[in-house]
């Protein structure tokens, strides 16, 4: 079967930037579809390598127009986000006069005949789009999705599932690629709109919230008719953007909305027991475990996503304890020496705060919570920086190392992590130059029982398993 516009298999497909989550997912896709497949990227490591390779995908560490040639002339290239304008691989693809298609493209025609819905906004995406496509899952509906991390209950980051089953993209807001600067979202012409939230993100390419609110307008705008827009009626920014839209609307809420609680969550170990009304006299029973008053939101928001996609909505519910969650989201690695360890993925202020209330649910007020953390990029921690004055409230100890440059190492001196602590009241505070620094700081002040959140888009060097490694 060719997507869309794409050859037919067993046509040759030559993805530059392969080692990333969505384009190593999806080279894993396509060739479950019968093509060849192949790529190149300059930062490949495992275990994306490995994965790779027992696919017996083949692919270059180094970008280099000779890769064109490597395993013959590719039918198509596939460009991801990753990939930055001036490439010599794209550079010698475009000159060559080869088809070059962004992921992102490449995604939406994957599922260009399928029912699709896009879970989107600032936080939330990754949790909520993994979990809609397990309850889709759990009621039989054999799912494909997009995500931007590998879900832990299907050990991957793209599938197709069933090729007449819904399909659930995370909606990335991102720009599509070095030759696009459109959204990625916007390939994927959605009959199902989740709207999570909204505040400013991504200052790099979004100067101000209207520049980063609109091109969530044109998704919303490009809904077919009958499509349907699910939005958080507690979030101010999701709840604007929704009053100028036209469509079929239903909002969820822990307290009010066509999607809510009946009566607050209850709270069993890591266990939230959720009662949910839902239109049409919907309701159903969910053990949901994931702790946080954010994390019911975003399960409503799945349930709600999930049930528009043709799910039952108690075999959807029920699917919810199962739930194993996406990587490095509130991801327990376990305890050694009375210190329990997460790897979180939180690098915004509002999702710090959101992580140390779910970590504070959990261990109550009289455990010591440490919280090990690197800001990411110098344009989002200088946009934000009056932001992380009470980003840290609730944790009794915070060491924070050095800026993620990411792709803005040419920014480093525009802000620093030492102007991030300076803002900081009220939370004793630690700076550190390095992983191996911040692991001897935790462990000469951490005081068990505790719990220790490391929290950071790369990873920091490890640092979470190092630690755990450590202690034990």
């Amino acid at each position: 079967m060719a997507p869309g516009r794409w050859p037919d298999p067993p046509a040759h497909l030559h993805l530059l930037g392969i080692c990333g989550y969505a384009v190593s997912g999806l080279a894993l896709a396509v060739a479950q579809l019968g093509y060849r497949v192949t790529g190149s990227d300059e930062d490949a490591y495992p275990p994306t390598t490995d994965i790779l390779s027992s696919a017996g995908v083949e692919f270059a560490a180094q970008h280099e127009a000779l890769n064109l040639d490597r395993w013959g002339v590719p039918d198509l290239v596939v460009l991801g986000n990753q990939v930055q304008a001036g490439n010599l691989e794209l550079a010698a693809a475009l000159a060559r006069g080869l088809p070059v298609v962004s992921e992102a493209e490449a995604q939406g025609l994957l599922a260009a005949d399928r029912p699709r819905a896009v879970i989107c906004g600032t936080h939330g995406k990754t949790t909520t789009a993994s979990l809609c496509a397990w309850m889709l899952e759990g009621a039989g509906l054999n799912p494909g999705f997009r995500l931007g991390s590998t879900s832990r209950d299907f050990g991957a980051t793209v599938r197709l599932g069933d090729l007449r089953s819904p399909f659930v993209f995370e909606g990335d807001e991102y720009t599509t690629s070095a030759l696009d600067p459109r959204a990625k979202f916007l390939h994927w012409r959605p009959e199902v709109v989740a709207l999570l939230n909204l505040e400013l993100d991504h200052p790099d390419i979004y100067p101000d919230l209207e520049a980063y609110t609109a091109p969530y307008r044109t998704l919303l705008d490009g809904l077919p008719e009958g499509g349907l827009l699910l939005v958080n009626g507690e979030d101010p920014g999701a709840e604007r953007l929704a009053q100028g839209f036209s469509g079929r609307v239903q909002r969820w809420g822990l307290g009010s909305g066509d999607w809510r609680l009946v009566r607050p969550a209850r709270l069993e170990g890591r266990t939230q027991l959720l009662e949910v009304a839902g239109p049409d006299r919907v309701r159903v029973a969910m053990q949901l475990p994931m702790l946080g008053r954010h994390s019911v939101s975003n399960a409503l928001a799945a349930l709600a996503a999930a049930v528009a996609l043709g799910a039952d909505p108690e075999a959807a519910a029920a699917a919810a304890s199962g739930y194993q969650g996406a990587a490095r989201r509130f991801e327990v690695l376990g305890t050694a020496a009375q210190v329990t360890v997460v790897d979180d993925y939180a690098h915004h202020p509002t999702k710090l705060r959101a992580t140390i209330a779910a970590a504070r649910q959990w261990i109550g007020k009289d455990q010591q919570l440490v919280l090990v953390h690197v800001p990411h990029t110098y344009s989002r921690t200088l946009a934000l920086l009056a932001e992380y004055r009470d980003a840290f409230r609730g944790a009794d100890l915070v060491v924070l190392g050095p800026i993620e440059a990411a792709r803005e190492r040419n920014l480093e001196g525009s802000v620093s992590s030492r102007d991030v602590a300076a803002r900081v009241h009220g939370t004793e505070l630690v700076l550190v130059d390095s992983a191996d620094q911040a692991i001897q700081v935790v462990r000469e002040r951490v005081r068990p029982p505790a719990l220790v959140v490391c929290s950071s888009v790369r990873g920091f060097d490890g640092v979470a398993a190092r630690l755990l490694s450590s202690l034990g």
